[in-house]
């Protein structure tokens, strides 16, 4: 029980750390806290290389922990759906694997015009070059 505590204060360090990062500093680079966008090493949370086109929770090395909420097939990761994650993680994951109980890690995202489209066009550049990780469509 301890360890979770310390991983959920760890995970609320980074993502006020994350906030406080200068505007001009860009949002990817709030992204950056956590996940990585080149190299494909996954950080606190999987990396974003290749998402697009990539099955939900397939990355490989990572431990999903809303995998176990998904009802069905897993969805794959659009740009439509990395906008709704990033408008509203909470609500996504419920949406995205049809269980109303469904929790992630990733605190909630509340990102939208500007902010959301310098984030989606970041991914879409550094993943130029497709990821062929296991979960590739």
């Amino acid at each position: 029980m301890q360890y979770r505590g310390m991983v959920a204060t760890g995970m609320l360090l980074l993502f006020v750390a994350a906030w406080a990062l200068p505007a001009h500093a860009g949002a990817e680079r709030r992204c950056q806290i956590c996940h990585d966008f080149t190299t494909g090493k996954n950080g606190i949370g999987p990396s974003l290389k290749g998402i697009l086109g990539r099955v939900a929770g397939t990355y490989p090395g990572y431990k999903y922990t809303f995998t176990k909420y998904i009802k069905g097939k897993p969805w794959v990761w659009t740009e439509e759906r990395l906008r709704q994650w990033d408008r509203d993680s909470e609500a996504a994951i419920k949406k995205f694997t049809g269980n109303p109980d469904a929790r992630t890690l990733m605190p909630a995202q509340h990102r939208m015009g500007a902010d959301e489209d310098q984030i989606i066009s970041f991914i879409k550049i550094t993943s130029e070059i497709p990821d062929k990780g296991p979960g590739k469509k």
